[in-house]
């Protein structure tokens, strides 16, 4: 198990971040990486990189690194751009929309298996959201990865398969994200916790609309949001709040599938996040407005009840 658990950790891949130094005679470009977090430290060596790019000293370089070469691959590599979290910035991209493709990037899930959301889960409904692993708030990530925990419990692998990707890629690397995942029951055949090359990230931030503002350098604030997307690929569905039960989704996610589903529950997501969006976007606000509307229906519904049985009670009395 030991020596199988270490074959799979050579093999996998892994964002990677570095800074050339200068090349060699055999071909391969010597660079001092960054740490990966809890995989790979600080080194300096010769690679091999590719695609070849015309690197100078004291350029940075993004890609994904293979271990399983002699000497090790700097693979789809690219001159590093720097991660800057912010607002969308609709002037750069194209943002998805109701019936938008979900585009072509290179990710990385937590086995170091590359992942492509527009190619790798044919056939399957796709659900998928955007956390971080460092979250300080128990209501914002850990409580989106516990309901997607659920989820993976509700709905069949065969047809669907949830994607979480991390808001942090600088941090948050496959093994990072392993341990995170282990916490909810993540199951790699059914739910994909990602990251990705800097760059990539920042792109399909930009293109999914989310917002994400760095506090300090280990806490975001972000706005949250869940994705359906059809088994062609393309977006039937955004849930614009965190406030959703796992049965509300599942029932929006069997539709969306072409699955029998529940009536009631997509109501009720569809109420709540109605009633989130009259709230100017607040979601706490929007569900504790939702839950007063419903108490007091309920209440309403439930006087009118007792009072026509008094009535007739009275009346035969």
């Amino acid at each position: 198990m030991g020596f199988l658990h270490t074959l799979l950790l050579m093999t996998a891949m892994l964002p990677i971040h570095g800074t050339v130094l200068g090349s060699a005679s055999n071909g391969t470009v010597i660079i001092r990486n960054d740490p990966v977090t809890a995989t790979v430290p600080a080194l300096t060596r010769a690679y091999n990189v590719e695609p070849k790019l015309p690197l100078k000293p004291g350029v940075g370089i993004d890609g994904f690194l293979d271990r399983s070469t002699t000497p090790w691959r700097w693979y789809d590599a690219a001159i590093a751009a720097k991660f800057t979290p912010g607002l969308p910035d609709p002037g750069k991209v194209n943002s998805l929309d109701f019936g938008s493709h979900v585009p072509q990037t290179r990710l990385v899930d937590q086995n170091g298996k590359l992942v492509d959301l527009a190619s790798s889960f044919p056939g399957k409904v796709q659900l998928i959201s955007f956390v971080f692993t460092r979250c300080p708030d128990k209501d914002e990530c850990p409580l989106v990865s516990a309901k997607f925990g659920e989820l993976q419990r509700q709905l069949d692998p065969a047809k669907f398969h949830l994607v979480l990707v991390s808001l942090d890629p600088v941090y948050d690397s496959p093994a990072i994200l392993k341990r995170y995942g282990k916490q909810f029951g993540a199951n790699p055949a059914s739910w994909s916790l990602v990251t990705g090359q800097p760059a990539q990230i920042q792109h399909l931030l930009n293109r999914f609309g989310i917002s994400s503002m760095r506090v300090s350098d280990a806490n975001f604030i972000h706005n949250d949001k869940v994705f359906l997307i059809d088994q062609r690929g393309a977006i039937a569905d955004v849930v614009d709040t965190l406030g959703w039960s796992p049965n509300s989704m599942v029932a929006e996610a069997r539709h969306t599938a072409g699955l029998v589903s529940s009536p009631l529950g997509r109501f009720q997501l569809s109420l709540i996040a109605s009633v989130v969006a009259l709230c100017g976007g607040s979601q706490y606000s929007g569900v504790v407005l939702l839950e007063t509307v419903l108490f007091l229906l309920i209440a309403a519904a439930s006087f009118v009840t007792l009072s026509w049985v008094a009535r007739k009670l009275w009346k035969n009395a």
